[in-house]
């Protein structure tokens, strides 16, 4: 799958936006990829269980929506999530 490195990239992200923001588990995101881009809701979630299991909840529901912008970009438009108790 030529959209690997992306599907790293998110997962990267993800994990900091979890660790600035204090989000003990991501329930649920949106995200925007170009019109070719071959990630899915199916194959992310997949990535993510193998990579971040400890991110996500086991309910995560992940959005995806496709816009005109570059090839192997991807924008995180919402993420919601249970944060870290003091």
């Amino acid at each position: 799958m030529h959209d690997t490195f992306l599907l790293n990239k998110i997962s990267n992200v993800l994990k900091e936006i979890c660790n600035e923001n204090k989000i003990n588990r991501i329930e649920q995101f949106t995200l925007v990829v170009n019109h070719d881009s071959h990630i899915y809701e199916e194959n992310l979630l997949e990535h993510l269980k193998l990579h971040n299991p400890n991110i996500i909840s086991k309910e995560l529901r992940i959005e995806i929506q496709r816009e005109n912008i570059e090839q192997q970009t991807a924008i995180i438009k919402s993420i919601q999530g249970e944060t870290v108790g003091k």
